[in-house]
């Protein structure tokens, strides 16, 4: 029974999984740009990099869209009757009575 419910805590969910999915294919291609970026430089290319800057802006753009999202359903999950987790699990302080 126990390892059911390990087993269940540990699947990703839906909103998790493509918070994850777009940080690494942004990730990815910022780094893929950039080399890109530094091969046009080395071999030295005399045009201009629009194209290649403008997708690391439209990725990076996408990706804050997604982890707002992501962040304000997180936030919206922890919190019950106005108050967050973590306020409701503080323990009252003496100085309070």
């Amino acid at each position: 029974m126990r390892g059911k419910r390990v087993e269940e805590h540990r699947r990703l969910s839906a909103s998790k999984l493509i918070a994850l999915l777009v940080l690494l294919v942004d990730g990815s291609a910022t780094y893929i740009v950039l080399y890109l970026c530094w091969l046009s430089i080395r071999l030295q290319f005399s045009g201009s990099l629009p194209y290649l800057t403008t997708l690391i802006g439209a990725l990076q753009a996408a990706t804050a869209i997604v982890l707002s999202g992501y962040f304000a359903k997180a936030k919206a999950e922890n919190t019950a009757g106005g108050i967050t987790y973590d306020a409701a699990m503080k323990a009252p302080d003496d100085g309070d009575l």
